[in-house]
């Protein structure tokens, strides 16, 4: 599982980066630009939709190999 995510995570963080390059500009980003931020909003979301999905999953599958058949 935790290869799955280091790839996840190798993958997807680069891609985030240049979609959102102003970070790398400099600046002030403070708690309410990434609260307030629809791309920021966007992706916490999707985030905590692919852990819920994922844990769902991971649920569904222990519970299906431990219930006798």
């Amino acid at each position: 599982m935790s290869k799955l995510a280091i790839t996840i995570g190798a993958v997807l963080i680069p891609g985030a980066a240049a979609a959102h390059p102003e970070h790398a500009s400099g600046g002030d980003f403070g708690l309410v630009h990434f609260v307030t931020d629809p791309f920021h909003v966007a992706l916490t979301a999707a985030a905590v939709l692919l852990f819920l999905a994922v844990r769902r999953s991971l649920l569904r599958s222990r519970s299906m190999s431990r219930s006798p058949r």
